[in-house]
């Protein structure tokens, strides 16, 4: 989440982020409104498996240029300093392409002032009895993953990138697509209306979290940074586990586990420390 024009923009990130860590949403909340400056973090093996998801990003697009099919690549424009005005640019060029009919747009841009996003791939189905407002022909979503197995969180990025591209083309995709990593080089396609309404629910829990009626500070109130799987990957692991370490978090019990934290949470009036129980 970020600020642009004066106003907070979200993306499907951190809709992914919410569900997995709700003090996550509180931090970040806290970290646009100037409370705290967002950590950096440096980490060998993120970088190695950013390297990996782009090069799988890579053979897909070539497997779909090599089909003999047409591609269109949006980029932001690093001219533009205002940060509004270059994905406004980069959402106008993605419907102009679409506008076009072009066989595949790589890196779609959507903007609409709350949500931005950007999708890996949109593939051109020609479909008379499902026309875009364009034509006999509307954009399907297609984006690459390096697991091995279609996890819920892609499902919820991939439905946010749905949810704008049917505002713009005027006709829901049928379908949605991972592409899955490994040597199989496996396309999974799934149904988009199984989806939307959990991604309805979770983007409305979301913006409920987020509105402003709801108190920005720092540490976030009402949540505690409990260790989750997202913590391998989030730029705010230092900073939450030290908290923990300072609180003498449940946590740092050896083998104990999250349910278990939970039921001696229910028990004690300071269900995040070790001590005094």
């Amino acid at each position: 989440m970020q600020s642009i024009d004066g106003r907070p923009v979200y993306a499907a990130t951190d809709l992914v982020a919410y569900l997995a860590c709700e003090h996550l949403t509180g931090l970040e909340r806290a970290a646009m409104a100037g409370l705290v400056d967002r950590p950096m973090r440096d980490d060998p093996e993120l970088d190695v498996i950013r390297r990996r998801g782009f090069e799988h990003e890579q053979r897909y697009l070539a497997d779909l240029a090599a089909d003999g099919r047409s591609v269109v690549t949006i980029r932001l424009d690093g001219s533009i300093e205002d940060r509004g005005e270059q994905l406004r640019a980069a959402a106008a060029e993605t419907v102009a392409a679409m506008a076009s009919g072009a066989d595949v747009i790589y890196q779609a841009t959507f903007f609409d002032g709350t949500w931005r996003g950007h999708a890996d791939f949109l593939l051109r189905r020609d479909d008379p009895d499902r026309p875009s407002i364009w034509g006999a022909y509307h954009y399907e979503v297609a984006d690459t993953k390096l697991a091995r197995h279609v996890k819920s969180s892609a499902i919820l990025q991939i439905c946010s990138y749905v949810d704008q591209l049917e505002r713009l083309q005027g006709v829901r995709p049928k379908w949605l697509y991972v592409a899955l990593g490994g040597s199989a080089h496996a396309v999974e396609r799934l149904r988009v209306d199984d989806y939307m309404a959990y991604y309805r629910s979770v983007r409305d829990r979301f913006l409920s979290a987020v509105a402003d009626d709801q108190p920005v500070a720092f540490p976030p109130p009402g949540t505690y940074p409990d260790p989750v799987e997202h913590c391998d990957v989030c730029r705010w692991a230092a900073e939450c586990a030290t908290r923990r370490r300072q609180d003498d978090h449940l946590s740092l019990v050896a083998g104990i586990s999250s349910r278990q934290r939970r039921a001696l949470a229910e028990r004690g009036s300071r269900p995040w420390r070790r001590s005094g129980m």
